[in-house]
């Protein structure tokens, strides 16, 4: 099943290299991935796993996880601003990255960055989500620093929530 999930990321980068347009889901698809899930996918060159782009949200998007796979391809090949031909596509590595049920959590001690993802969302509608085994990322307190780095949150003047999540990582 896990190569599945990283073959319909690359089938969709390459459809979109050749077409422009998202792949439609037109085979029959486990049934794992007819259910609504979020996820991320990055695109990965090789050699040396260097990240070209990743895309995903915390709340999934569409109906099912398999076009949620298509579309967050899509998403991190359109926002690495690279002109990706269908050869190109096919040379890359896929990671797709599902993201299981938000829990609400109040603080530090209810995060282990080797497990739990991290979302947060300020009262202002800025958010960032920071997966589990983020390079640089050791501690609960630097997970929590870096999502309200990168959400821009000001936390003197706005207030903010949190959430955990599992993530099954799929490449």
């Amino acid at each position: 099943m896990s190569v599945l999930y990283s073959k319909i990321a690359r089938q969709a980068a390459e459809h979109y290299a050749k077409t422009g347009e998202y792949m439609p889901i037109t085979w029959q698809v486990p049934q794992e991935l007819l259910r609504q899930k979020a996820c991320y996918v990055s695109v990965i060159e090789q050699p040396g796993r260097y990240v070209l782009s990743s895309f995903g949200t915390a709340l999934p998007r569409t109906r099912t996880l398999a076009e949620e796979i298509v579309h967050n391809t899509v998403e991190a090949i359109v926002q690495s601003n690279v002109r990706m031909r269908a050869i190109d596509a096919a040379s890359y590595m896929y990671s797709v990255a599902v993201l299981g049920p938000l829990e609400r959590i109040t603080g530090p001690e209810h995060l282990t960055p080797l497990v739990w993802g991290l979302y947060v969302r300020s009262e202002k509608n800025r958010s960032a989500i920071i997966l589990p085994h983020r390079l640089g990322i050791e501690t609960a307190d630097e997970q929590i620093a870096t999502a309200i780095h990168e959400a821009g949150i000001d936390t003197k003047n706005e207030s903010m929530t949190m959430y955990r999540f599992p993530v099954t990582f799929y490449e």
